[in-house]
């Protein structure tokens, strides 16, 4: 793999920042691994219960606290510890009720049915190319070269006072 900042090839593939630049490359092998996509992952959710699933329960558990109500009720006048048992459960169980019913009209109200995710974010994909090209694919051809022939010499500061001083 090639480092996308400064060309610097890398010793493995496994490298998390250039050698040369200190580009971080983490991204970059995330992107070469999945062609093009970086990986979606969905975020934790809770218990995922849907509308239906609510709506039932409630109704079960307001039907039958009620029902349990109404059985204890026609014990009231039973008299002795039974007459208090009935009373104090069909209290608790006429609030179980009450709570089970307003969870039923929350959920008929305000609960969204299914909803779908995508499982994957995708982005314009470029052109596939696995890494930058390998500096022996440029040819050298395509560089101007002075021609060095050409150069005149010059003479160097040092000749040059060593002649102003023989003088």
């Amino acid at each position: 793999m090639y480092c996308p900042k400064c060309s610097q090839q890398q010793v493995s593939d496994e490298q998390r920042f250039c050698s040369r630049c200190g580009f971080p490359l983490a991204g970059v092998g995330l992107l070469l691994a999945n062609d093009g996509l970086i990986p979606f992952s969905a975020p934790p959710q809770r218990s995922a219960v849907r509308r239906r699933q609510i709506i039932k329960e409630s109704t079960l558990l307001t039907l039958s606290s009620w029902f349990v109500v109404f059985l204890a009720m026609t014990m009231w006048n039973r008299g002795g510890v039974v007459e208090t048992f009935a009373k104090v459960g069909s209290v608790i169980f006429f609030v179980l009720g009450l709570i089970s019913l307003l969870r039923f009209v929350y959920a008929f109200l305000f609960v969204k049915g299914d909803v779908e995710q995508t499982s994957e974010a995708t982005f314009p994909v470029p052109p596939r190319r696995a890494a930058l090209p390998s500096p022996e694919d440029v040819p050298l051809s395509d560089y101007p070269r002075p021609n060095t022939r050409e150069m005149v010499p010059r003479v160097s500061v040092t000749e040059n006072t060593t002649r102003l001083l023989d003088e």
